[in-house]
């Protein structure tokens, strides 16, 4: 019997020791969703999601840009700049695996409305600091908030949607990235051009609380586990199984790439195509907006046909990565660049929405919460490390980029490698 499958049977075996008083004081997960969740209140709910992911990811793209004038503000060098653009990853990583076991255990509305008030008060707070110490520190405290969001959002998937459902809803949440960072590009370099770096985190700030609100009213408040729902020893079960430890670290690699390519890009743009704010927003927004259809297509196909096949989806995107992204690393003019650079995004939707649809389509309910966060946690520690590595590696190379393109180059094939090992028994993963 696989690790995943003993997790599986362990689960059964704690639901099965659940009295009936329990069970209809509580219910497991799928009882909660038939109960709170309509169709008009999934639409309401997803609907409500994708507009917080998107001011998540918004918020968090909003550093890529404005680090440029603040780098000019603060007289930093590209190793200083390269640590405020990692620090937030930090602590974003960590609240993962305590966010995704809060989640488990109490229901994921609380977590969620905590998470968005959280990073917008520090978003908005942002807008204040006068140091480069205020600055690293403001972003470790965004990242508590931003951290905790992507975790408790599986929950909800989980209680709102059966399983049959849940990698185009998952798909659609977490492709919301992508459309955040196309408005975060887009937005705040309008906004900085405008009104200043300062105003526009109070803007972005003032949205998240709105946003906040919101949210109380869309998910519904599902009640807490009891401890005899979830397998005893469940955090060290899920981190010691073989498949979930490839699966974080494909995510790991592949994340090294996205994220240092998102919180380099725009310096890259200016720097060496000569391009000036605004125009870099609009055409950084290009390439997310073709990643954001992409993993809707990537989500449809895992649940229409993806059944057994997670090894294929992630070995072909992890191969896209690198294929284009070497091409990237030569391309000669924008338009070439911006080609390879939307290309490469396709295969990286591939992995994602891959390493996150597992978790939901072949584990217990109970478990959704912690195992993303594990998974996830394994992406953002990559997070954190790919800007300041990026910032250090061009700091060596007097402003050349080659250096960095190779530290990213290897980072993929790395997640290739993996991906190619990724290898389950038949029925392994099935619940």
């Amino acid at each position: 019997m696989s690790q995943f499958s003993e997790l599986n049977a362990s689960a059964a075996t704690s639901a099965t020791n659940t009295t009936p008083a329990q069970s209809n004081a509580n219910g497991s997960l799928k009882q909660t969703a038939i109960v709170l969740y309509g169709r008009k209140q999934k639409i309401f709910v997803l609907v409500t999601l994708l507009f917080s992911w998107i001011l998540a990811n918004a918020d968090r793209m909003a550093m890529s840009v404005s680090i440029i004038p603040i780098t000019k503000d603060f007289a930093l060098d590209a190793q200083q700049a390269g640590m405020v653009l990692g620090s937030f990853y930090l602590t974003y990583a960590l609240m993962q695996l305590a966010a995704g076991w809060l989640a488990d255990r109490f229901g994921s509305r609380k977590v969620l409305v905590f998470c968005v008030a959280c990073w917008s008060v520090f978003t908005s707070l942002t807008g204040v600091a006068g140091s480069l110490f205020a600055l690293i520190g403001i972003r470790l405290l965004f990242g508590i908030g931003e951290g905790g969001f992507a975790p408790a959002s599986t929950v909800t998937i989980a209680e709102a949607f059966p399983k049959k459902e849940r990698a185009r809803a998952k798909s659609l949440i977490i492709g919301a990235s992508f459309l955040g960072s196309a408005v975060g590009t887009g937005a705040i370099a309008a906004l900085i051009h405008t009104y200043g770096w300062r105003a526009a985190y109070h803007a972005f700030g003032l949205v998240g609380v709105i946003v906040a609100s919101v949210l109380w009213f869309a998910v519904k408040d599902s009640p807490a586990r009891a401890p005899g729902e979830r397998a005893k020893g469940l955090f060290r079960s899920l981190f010691g199984t073989v498949l979930l430890q490839k699966t974080m670290l494909i995510f790991f690699f592949s994340n090294i790439v996205y994220v240092g390519l998102i919180s380099w890009m725009p310096t890259f743009l200016v720097k060496t195509r000569d391009i000036d704010i605004v125009h870099v927003g609009a055409a950084s927004a290009i390439p997310y907006l073709v990643a954001f259809a992409s993993l809707n297509v990537v989500g449809w196909l895992l649940d229409k046909v993806g059944q057994g096949r997670d090894r294929l989806f992630m070995t072909i995107g992890a191969t896209m990565v690198v294929i284009f992204l070497a091409l990237m690393a030569v391309a000669t003019s924008l338009p070439l660049l911006l080609a390879f650079w939307t290309l490469s995004l396709v295969g990286y939707t591939a992995v994602y929405g891959t390493v996150f649809a597992i978790p939901l389509k072949h584990l217990p309910d109970t478990s959704v919460g912690t195992a993303s966060g594990i998974i996830n946690f394994g992406g953002q520690v990559a997070a954190g490390i790919a800007p300041v590595v990026i910032g250090t590696l061009v700091g060596v190379g007097k402003g050349s980029f080659t250096l960095a393109f190779s530290f990213l180059l290897v980072a993929g094939l790395a997640a290739l490698v993996i991906a190619l090992g990724w290898k389950s028994k038949p029925h392994a993963l099935s619940t």
